[in-house]
């Protein structure tokens, strides 16, 4: 019995300080919502189905790889058409869903109206594709909600500076897409602030006002440009592929220097007999792993989508959601702005810094845009850690 006794004593006390040490605490994971704007209708809509399909995936790994242990993102997408009043009005109706912060939107009018309404709702906003000024200038002025990590426009004609000034090329000629026309006369705007040398003729085609405006400018242009000529052209939607076909049909020499979207798809270009010698502009490309994100983003989404990822709207829709979670765990959603501002964040473009502006501090030593070359195959040629090549001419 007092063997019994003992053995009782000594398990209650053991069971009393198993008791008093202190269990680690179970922390709660918070679903927390996240809009996405992309343009399912109108005519950005081929981008929209690349944005939502980067977005989605951008979710999965946001789980999948942990990194935001503390949260469980949930993405709730809206319809921004094509027009600022559409990309205005599914803003707020996300804003009234809860969002802790909305990413999207395709192009600069589009987004302008977002900013406004950021404001309005106080809620924060990462354009992940328009380049406008505008967005710099709301912050500016006291704007805190909006963010960008896409290129601004200045940025999109430093490229493509850089592009004319290692090619070597004579002389150049732009062809700009009417409902873009802000965005590409700001681009070149840059360029022509960065380059010396002739431009030969500034065009935009607008099919809506004649249905075969794509070909005759293209007819125009073959005329007009010469062999050691860049011919740069600023419609990233799929009429670029009718522009190029024509173009190089009727003779047209040079190099064909895209803004990227369509004309920086492997598998359109493929896909078209006149595509070779066609430079492109990308945030980045399965040739240059950039960080851990970038191999992983180019293969899962082949495997989930069963097509090449080398979509600029896609991609920066896909960093803009990986900031976010990001941001999140460092400072939980009372501090995203704070965090935003002076944080560091890795996507598969590179890693993300904001200026005092919030732009993405594109051209850094971390965060580099890309300009790939078409000659049956991708080619690197800028920048110059990732080159496989050097520019070739028709």
């Amino acid at each position: 019995m007092k063997k019994i006794a003992i053995l009782l004593i000594t398990t209650l006390v053991v069971s009393f300080v198993l008791g008093c040490i202190q269990q680690p605490e179970v922390k709660e994971v918070k679903e927390i919502k996240v809009g996405v704007l992309v343009p399912k209708t109108g005519k950005f809509s081929n981008a929209g189905v690349l944005m939502e399909n980067a977005a989605k995936l951008a979710e999965k790994h946001v789980e999948e790889m942990g990194i935001a242990k503390n949260y469980k993102i949930r993405l709730i997408f809206a319809d921004c058409g094509d027009s600022p009043e559409t990309a205005k009005s599914a803003f707020l109706s996300l804003a009234n869903k809860d969002v802790v912060a909305i990413v999207g939107a395709y192009s600069s009018p589009q987004a302008i109206a977002c900013a406004d309404a950021a404001n309005q709702a106080k809620i924060v906003y990462i354009a992940s594709v328009a380049s406008t000024g505008q967005l710099e200038k709301k912050v500016k002025d006291g704007n805190k909600y909006v963010f960008r990590n896409a290129y601004n426009t200045t940025y999109w004609g430093i490229l493509a500076a850089e592009f004319l000034r290692i090619s070597n090329a004579e002389a150049y000629y732009f062809q700009g897409y009417s409902p873009l026309k802000t965005f590409n006369q700001g681009m070149l705007s840059e360029i022509k602030k960065r380059i010396d040398i002739p431009l030969k003729a500034e065009e935009y085609y607008n099919p809506k006002v004649n249905p075969k405006d794509v070909e005759e400018s293209a007819i125009k242009a073959a005329k007009v440009v010469g062999d050691k000529d860049v011919l740069i052209l600023g419609d990233p939607g799929p009429l670029s592929i009718k522009f190029l076909k024509t173009y190089r049909q009727n003779n047209g020499k040079g190099i064909v220097y895209s803004v990227g979207g369509t004309l920086a798809l492997p598998q359109v270009l493929a896909s078209i007999n006149e595509s070779y010698y066609t430079a492109f502009q990308a945030a980045v490309l399965k040739e240059t792993e950039k960080t851990k994100f970038t191999t992983k983003y180019f293969k899962d989404y082949k495997a989930l989508y069963g097509e090449e990822a080398n979509n600029y709207a896609g991609v920066l829709t896909y960093d803009a959601i990986l900031i976010l979670a990001q941001a999140l765990e460092k400072g939980g959603e009372g501090k995203l702005i704070e965090t935003l501002e002076n944080g560091e964040f890795m996507g598969a473009c590179g890693v993300y810094k904001f200026n005092e502006l919030h732009q993405a501090d594109w051209g850094s030593e971390k965060l580099k845009g890309v300009i790939g070359e078409w000659v049956g195959k991708v080619e690197v040629i800028y920048p110059e850690e990732y080159r496989t090549s050097n520019v070739l001419w028709k």
